[in-house]
């Protein structure tokens, strides 16, 4: 028989208190653990929440960037597709020259329900069923200078289209860098018009204190409401402006066009600085220029034409003539030409005609090359301005910048009052937002620069097109 007895054994003091403190440490961490857990569960709905309320917040950026915006333009914008239906149209007619090198013969059938017959006819062989066939009008010299005409009228075509182009991604340009500048200048603002709100507060309580007078403190409220209306014209040009763009682009006019206009200037020019442009890159490659020339061989093939109307024109006569009083009815077949003797010197008229009008247009492409170089020579002053003043606002920027800083160090020391400190930080806001205005109109004789010279994306390869 087997006896289990229990002994009871005795640790030393030190060991038991010790065992103690370190259950007692271990419960008291599984507690804030446990309390800790369910903070995490009860708090995870609301943080993501939170997390994305911010990611929807001012501070988001879509993903509608410059050459985005560019190539959905060039996708959906009316006014590229119709310019791309008068290319179509025009190729068309080219086809249409190209088919009347060939004569063109008609033929026609006829079933006769009851015909007539002479009295003392006896002949029977012609039937009801009755087929003819002739040869219409042609001339093969008119033929081959219409298919020169419509060949140079393509051309025409499809270069007025690229200048349209051009001249719809300058504006849009220039209505995307404003939107960029627009919505830092309303930020800034925002922030000169909270300043004003604390320095109006500051003076309510001096009124109250009747320390100023009640009509220094009016001229402060006005000035703030000044503020708070200058940044409601401003989001009101704002809203004006991302319709112009949503029409440019042909976006829907109701849906939100959600922009990304993070460094604007770079997504527009590309590095572009204008300082390697010159008047003759601008004579080779401006569209304008190129649809005026064209005009003018258009017109010098009119000239020839004009020349090919005193030539005879070769005739050929295919024809199947049937029951006529003046002819002998059967198949004629027929070469020969055709010659205008005496129309009263309209034919030479003509040409003197045609050549005139190719001297007006060679007088309206030189004028129009005089007026692209004086626009060259302008921007090209304008830049070398703007580049000067926009130096001159960013220095003007970081002496406002020193000025605040100062302005804070004094008030600190009760210097100066509370409200020529804060009129100091909007000082500070104010050069900011000119430094902003002056940026904008050397990037805008950019764009004009860059679309004379042959279009934005020549010095942009994110938007080719």
């Amino acid at each position: 028989m087997v006896r289990l007895v229990a002994r009871t054994v005795k640790y030393p003091h030190f060991i038991v208190k010790w065992a103690a403190e370190r259950s007692s440490l271990y419960r008291h961490l599984v507690g804030r653990f446990l309390i800790l857990a369910i903070a995490c569960s009860l708090l995870a709905p609301q943080v993501a929440r939170a997390s994305s309320d911010a990611n929807r917040g001012p501070e988001s950026y879509g993903y509608f960037d410059f050459p985005t915006c560019v190539r959905y333009a060039l996708v959906h914008s009316e006014d590229f597709l119709k310019n791309r239906i008068d290319v179509q149209v025009k190729s068309i007619d080219l086809k249409d020259a190209h088919s009347e090198v060939f004569p063109t013969v008609q033929v026609i059938t006829r079933y006769y329900i009851d015909r007539a017959k002479s009295k003392d006819s006896t002949d029977n062989s012609h039937g009801s069923l009755s087929v003819s066939f002739f040869m219409l009008n042609w001339d093969i010299y008119v033929a081959l200078l219409k298919i020169k005409s419509h060949s140079i009228l393509v051309d025409i075509g499809q270069m007025s289209h690229f200048d349209k182009i051009s001249e719809n991604i300058g504006n849009m340009a220039k209505i995307f860098y404003r939107i960029h500048v627009l919505e830092r200048v309303i930020k800034a603002r925002k922030q000169a018009a909270a300043l004003h709100k604390n320095r109006l507060d500051y003076f309510k309580t001096r009124l109250d204190q009747g320390a100023i007078d009640t009509v220094d403190y009016r001229s402060w409220a006005n000035l703030t409401r000044n503020e708070n209306l200058r940044i409601r014209i401003m989001e009101k040009e704002l809203e004006e402006r991302i319709s112009s763009l949503k029409m440019l682009m042909g976006y829907q006019p109701d849906y939100y066009l959600p922009l990304d206009t993070r460094d604007a200037a770079n997504q527009i020019l590309g590095g572009f600085n204008g300082q390697m442009v010159s008047y003759a890159d601008i004579q080779s490659a401006n569209l304008s220029l190129q649809i005026a020339a064209k005009h003018e061989q258009l017109q010098s093939n009119r000239v020839t034409g004009s020349y090919v109307s005193l030539l005879p024109r070769p005739i050929i006569i295919l024809e199947q003539i049937e029951n006529q009083v003046d002819r002998a009815s059967g198949f004629n077949f027929a070469l020969g030409f055709d010659y205008t003797v005496w129309d009263g010197f309209r034919r030479v008229r003509d040409i003197r005609r045609q050549k005139l009008r190719a001297m007006q247009l060679k007088a309206d492409r030189d004028q129009l090359s005089k007026r692209i170089y004086g626009s060259f020579t302008r921007l090209r002053d304008e830049l070398g301005i703007f580049n000067e003043k926009v130096a001159l606002e960013r220095e003007q920027v970081r002496i406002a910048e020193l000025d605040e800083e100062r302005a804070l160090l004094q008030y600190k020391a009760t210097q100066i009052p509370y409200d020529a400190y804060v009129q100091k930080r909007i000082g500070k806001v104010d050069a900011y937002a000119n430094s902003l205005t002056s940026l904008q109109e050397r990037v805008q004789a950019l764009i004009d620069l860059a679309t004379i010279a042959g279009g934005l994306n020549r010095y942009n390869a994110r938007i080719q097109y």
